[in-house]
């Protein structure tokens, strides 16, 4: 029976925050070649001016990754960072790391294979799930393409949308590929009962309003993505909601071993 790796943690040998520097770099570069100053990127970038010049000098930024599926997914920070160029506002640490998961996500989705087992019905699911990770990826790729090339900036925003949707998925997926192999087992905590619950009010008061419904726009891609805010804003509800159930049989669960130890 042959061989296949182990699937893995994304994380294994890379994380989100030693890809900031390298995001940095690239972003740097692109932003350059759209005209901008050095005095510029750095206010857009939140570092000094001597560490742009050595990210356009290619001595700060090492690489750490493929190239590949870098450019793709940096296009659309860098053209929204030059955008907000005229407006003083800079990149945020939370759009980084987003970007450096997507990265990661992308370049090392599609290698992740799964073991082959003897027991038929783990090595079928595992079959499975590493074939849709493939496809949740190529997905990615191709609304990227789509976005990039697309005139309107509401469709390319709503490409771009769903291509960080289908990352997200194979993120998912990946990381229950490798619970499984993991074993298969529950680890960490569930938030606070009482944060969720408070989170689920939020989420409550901006569902009670539907955009579709409310707010009256000509422009038939931006109606597509006010209804993409109504359908996440239900999402979101039934995802807490379900946190909430989780961690109220968790703390149900502790009083009845406390009070059988008592």
């Amino acid at each position: 029976m042959s061989k296949r790796d182990r699937a893995r943690p994304l994380f294994e040998n890379s994380s989100e925050e030693r890809l900031i520097p390298e995001i940095r770099a690239r972003l740097a570069k692109k932003l350059s070649h759209r005209g901008l100053r050095v005095s510029e990127i750095a206010r857009i970038l939140k570092v000094t001016q001597p560490a742009v010049t050595q990210y356009l000098n290619g001595r700060r930024g090492a690489t750490l990754l493929d190239a590949s599926n870098i450019d793709i997914l940096l296009d659309p920070l860098a053209e929204s960072l030059n955008d907000r160029s005229r407006t003083g506002l800079g990149v945020e640490t939370a759009e980084l790391l987003e970007t450096a998961r997507q990265i990661l996500v992308m370049n090392t989705g599609r290698g992740i294979l799964p073991r082959e087992t003897r027991e038929p019905r783990l090595s079928k699911l595992m079959d499975l799930l590493g074939s849709r990770l493939r496809l949740e990826l190529d997905a990615a790729e191709k609304y990227l393409e789509l976005a990039n090339g697309a005139s309107d900036n509401y469709t390319k925003l709503l490409l771009r949308m769903i291509a960080a949707d289908s990352i997200r998925h194979g993120d998912v997926i990946s990381q229950l590929m490798s619970w499984i192999e993991a074993g298969g087992r529950m680890e960490g905590s569930i938030p606070d009962e009482a944060l969720l619950k408070s989170m689920l009010a939020i989420e409550d008061s901006a569902g009670e309003a539907s955009l579709t419904k409310e707010v009256e726009v000509d422009h038939p891609v931006a109606r597509l993505l006010l209804r993409w805010i109504d359908i996440d804003e239900g999402k979101h509800e039934k995802m807490v909601s379900g946190l909430v159930s989780l961690s109220t049989s968790r703390r149900k669960a502790r009083q009845r071993r406390m009070a059988q130890s008592g």
